[in-house]
């Protein structure tokens, strides 16, 4: 009876492509570009679904040329390093059995470096660093080498310790590898692949782009037009914070936030929120005293709350005063005190404006944040 125990026996019996059967003479052919496709396109997909995790649509188109990128160099990479580890085991050479495992597993483990990071290149907006780029390469493929030779030894020496390996492990070795392999991978790059930064604020409802174009005709059709105030935009400003900035590369002093940016916050620090623009003001005495809020937002209290950064959390501290925070809410929650709120992963984050909605009147305006700690690329 024929029993499916490996990627080659499944090769085999598809019709159109059984002709990859005759190969398995030659199986590290087969099974190296198998696993390192596999694990390549398993940690670049989880890492952009990671990276947006509340707009999965985006991330699957974000994700196809990433995968594209991927499923080649694992093919091309996978069949050359298993065209030489297969002619490794030629007797001529006298190489052992085991020293071409480790070897096979390592140059998987530096293959999928070299993959994430380049695919990182192509979904990530931090990747226009040059800096950070060559130190995600770095890491990555250094990380991933290392771990991969670890989980080989490790294998290897689960292999040795049993003295007479029995049937039913060998027919769950390679898979058992793949899982070990995969476990260590992903451990790398988890804290080798880590952001520069911890937090962040991305914004949502309320900052949508608005921009009304007035038609001169109107003024001849309708004598009672009456065109509309223009928008006031929501700001960052980076006076006296300089680390308060987009994801994106932007050098002015102060700039619009739009439905989508990512507000990346200082490690460490304080952030005010309110409905004044921070300006630097010269007092009496001739000295330069700094007003208003980092994140500014039309038509809300003067100060509403700041969000203390640190090391270990984030908290938000709401102004003490009623009138301030019964404008805030917590993932849809009117906040009914002033109590510190230490904000967690995926946190909305509300603030309600004191006019009424443009496209609904029966709603407040209000301006939406989601808070992230963990993310790997909020712009992704």
């Amino acid at each position: 009876m024929f029993f499916i125990q490996s990627p080659i026996d499944w090769l085999a019996i598809v019709p159109f492509i059984g002709v990859i059967s005759t190969l398995r003479q030659w199986p590290e052919v087969i099974t190296i570009p198998t696993m390192t496709v596999s694990l390549a396109v398993g940690m670049v997909l989880n890492e952009i679904i990671i990276s947006n995790p509340t707009r999965p649509s985006v991330s699957f188109k974000k994700s196809l040329i990433p995968l594209v990128l991927s499923i080649l160099i694992g093919l091309l990479v996978g069949v050359a390093v298993g065209v030489v580890l297969q002619i490794l085991y030629l007797p001529i050479f006298g190489v052992s059995e085991k020293i071409v495992r480790v070897l096979s597993w390592l140059c998987i483990g530096a293959t999928v470096g070299i993959i994430e990071s380049s695919a990182w290149k192509l979904h990530s907006m931090e990747a226009g660093d040059q800096k950070l780029l060559k130190k995600r390469r770095f890491m990555s493929l250094l990380g991933a080498s290392f771990l991969s030779f670890i989980a080989a030894v490790i294998f290897e020496w689960i292999r040795n310790s049993i003295n007479i390996i029995p049937q039913a492990f060998q027919e769950i070795e390679d898979p058992l590898g793949f899982c070990i392999l995969g476990s260590f991978l992903g451990l790398i790059f988890t804290i080798s692949t880590s952001p520069s930064y911890l937090v962040a604020l991305r914004a949502g409802k309320g900052f949508e782009y608005r921009q009304e174009k007035e038609d001169p005709t109107i003024d001849m059709i309708d004598k009672t037009y009456v065109p509309k105030t223009p928008y006031e935009l929501p700001t960052i400003s980076k006076i006296s914070v300089e680390d308060l900035q987009f994801v994106t590369n932007l050098n002015d002093s102060e700039f619009h936030i739009e439905e989508g940016f990512s507000i990346k916050l200082p490690a460490e620090g304080e952030i005010i929120i309110g409905g004044t623009k921070k300006e630097e003001k010269q007092k009496k005495d001739g000295t330069i005293a700094i007003i208003g809020s980092d994140v500014y937002l039309p038509n809300t209290p003067l100060y509403l709350a700041k969000i203390n950064v640190s090391k270990r959390q984030t908290t938000l501290i709401p102004n003490r005063k009623k009138e301030a925070y019964q404008k805030i809410s917590i993932n849809g929650i009117h906040l009914n005190n002033s109590k510190p709120i230490t904000l967690k992963h995926n946190t909305l984050i509300a603030f309600h404006t004191n006019k009424s909605d443009r496209d609904d009147p029966n709603e407040v305006e209000l301006y939406r944040f989601v808070y992230y700690n963990r993310f790997l690329d909020p712009e992704g």
